[in-house]
């Protein structure tokens, strides 16, 4: 009887943890996001900001704190995968690759370079975002340098200079 018992008390406790987890707020594709569906959620806590594999979103960096500075031109990013951007008013932006749970810590990081600048008048920085659901960023970005180093030169994208 006891054990029943004991079995009945972990399969509720079972059942009640696995219907915990992140708490559902709106939810925004920003792809296809209407001025209206974005104004919406502007001040509105736990917001799902969702990505879809090939949506191509554009970027304004923006460096605060001990730097400041930012990009002059748009950048953009494509996304590989579904993901969201969950952001909290008073908690820090978390990453959901599933819409269910939270990613670790280790999923979203950056790396960074400094290289002599080509005019030899001091360095520059190489800035990396890393998010992904591996964790592990410097091997990311190893297999990137290799799979940009067997790239034939024609095959390479062309740099322009931005001024």
């Amino acid at each position: 009887m006891k054990i029943v018992s004991l079995g009945g008390v972990c399969g509720l406790f079972l059942a009640t943890l696995g219907a915990c987890g992140p708490a559902m707020g709106p939810m925004v594709r920003v792809a296809t996001a209407t001025p209206a569906q974005l104004a919406e959620v502007e001040d509105k806590d736990n917001v799902w900001y969702e990505f879809q594999a090939g949506d191509v979103i554009p970027v304004q960096l923006a460096f605060l704190g001990v730097v400041e500075g930012g990009s002059r031109e748009t950048a953009v990013f494509r996304a590989k995968q579904h993901f969201y951007f969950v952001m909290f008013q008073h908690a820090p932006m978390q990453i959901s690759f599933d819409g269910k749970s939270f990613a670790g810590p280790h999923s979203s990081q950056s790396l960074i370079g400094v290289v002599p600048r080509k005019d030899g008048k001091g360095g520059e920085l190489g800035w990396v975002i890393y998010m992904g659901e591996s964790g592990d960023a410097k091997a990311e970005l190893q297999k990137l340098v290799e799979s940009n180093k067997s790239e034939k030169p024609s095959d390479a994208p062309t740099e322009t200079a931005h001024e």
